[in-house]
């Protein structure tokens, strides 16, 4: 229920936010199904979770059995394996949109992700800066303290 009470309301108002500057119209993608999202999802997952996909995946299945899946097959498979843009640019978009809306933890992982996929720090700080920028100034220590995480941690290898 919170996907379709939470998570969709900001689907629908971020795509028609979109939708007023982005040229070209949307289009039904149909490629895949089933079996092929929930592969693509695993490797995309992988790539972008590093060592820590498989606690991930443990952790979400944990809380919940579905949820797991419906990560891995829609939100990775269908939506992040998706042609068009490119794994790194997807994940600076996860950056801002995270970073926007305070949401922590999660960000620390796609901060992680987007220097996994190729991302430089300079393109990372700047969809994240991005995202701060947005944000209620209330939330903004979250997504600071993301970033003092992520690049206290594997960052420090780029």
């Amino acid at each position: 229920m919170l996907i379709l009470h939470a998570g969709f309301p900001a689907a629908l108002e971020g795509t028609a936010a979109i939708a007023r500057v982005w040229p070209g119209r949307a289009r039904r993608t149909r490629e895949g199904g089933i079996v092929q999202w929930l592969a693509r999802g695993e490797r995309r997952c992988r790539q972008v979770y590093g060592a820590s996909y498989p606690r991930l995946v443990a952790n979400v299945r944990a809380l919940n059995p579905d949820l797991a899946v419906m990560m891995l097959e829609q939100g990775y498979g269908r939506v992040l394996s998706r042609p068009g843009l490119s794994a790194r640019v997807r994940e600076l978009v996860a950056v801002t949109v995270l970073a926007a809306g305070g949401w922590e933890r999660q960000l620390v992982s796609h901060l992680l992700g987007a220097a996994r996929l190729g991302a430089s720090r300079s393109e990372i700080r700047s969809a994240w800066r991005i995202g701060l920028a947005r944000a209620d100034r209330t939330i903004r220590g979250a997504g600071e303290r993301a970033w003092g995480t992520a690049f206290r941690s594997a960052m420090r290898v780029r």
